[in-house]
């Protein structure tokens, strides 16, 4: 089963979200391709986003923005979106079997360190919602 959540810009919730996604989904033996897209993606991931997902102990190799077309968006089975623009940008797929949205405050200013924990924190409980662990 295939994963995507998607974000404005790719570079914090979404990549905050795969990383996490990807630990929780293997902790609980779970068999998934997680991906993570950005309908405007930007260059870089932030280091504070990977100071705070390491934290955690969540793995931050290899994570970067991509955009919608870098990724294999026609195969998914669960668009996750993480933002308004996301959510109002992202090409409806009649083969996704499921489609939601998560309200999630963006982080304007990546060096309040707090604020992006408390997306973190708050970006694990939706999964493991979505996982249905704990």
């Amino acid at each position: 089963m295939k994963l995507c959540f998607v974000s404005t810009g790719g570079a914090v919730r979404g990549v905050m979200a795969q990383a996490i996604a990807r630990k929780l989904s293997r902790d609980a033996l779970l068999n998934l391709d997680i991906y993570s897209a950005g309908v405007e993606p930007l260059s870089d991931v932030p280091q504070e986003v990977i100071q705070v997902l390491k934290e955690k102990g969540y793995p931050t190799e290899g994570i970067k923005p991509k955009g919608i077309e870098e990724i294999p968006y026609e195969e998914m089975d669960i668009i996750i979106t993480l933002s308004p623009e996301a959510r109002d940008r992202c090409p409806y797929v009649p083969t996704h079997k499921r489609r939601e949205h998560w309200v999630l405050e963006e982080i304007k200013d990546t060096s309040d360190l707090n604020a992006l924990r408390k997306l973190r924190d708050q970006i694990e409980e939706n999964v493991n919602s979505l996982f249905k662990i704990r």
